[in-house]
């Protein structure tokens, strides 16, 4: 499973997000849009034209995507089976 979180530097909910999942032990890729213009592109590319952060795209292991925006912790234990 991977799990990838587009946010940016000053967004708060951001940092609820990866606090949470680093409290479940679930490892993350953080990419800043605001700071990263490669991360911005890939972030225009998988967010379905949704705008804000954070977007996060957790791809299961058989390459399904869940897309969550904002901080949806019932959204985050179903997809990460926890």
């Amino acid at each position: 499973m991977n799990v990838t979180i587009y946010s940016t530097t000053t967004c708060a909910t951001c940092h609820l997000v990866t606090n949470w999942l680093d409290k479940n032990q679930v490892p993350f890729v953080k990419k800043n849009t605001d700071v990263d213009e490669p991360a911005m592109d890939e972030f225009m590319s998988v967010n379905d034209g949704m705008i804000g952060v954070p977007f996060t795209v957790i791809t299961a292991d058989d390459g399904t995507q869940t897309k969550i925006m904002g901080f949806d912790q019932a959204k985050f234990k179903q997809a990460l089976n926890i």
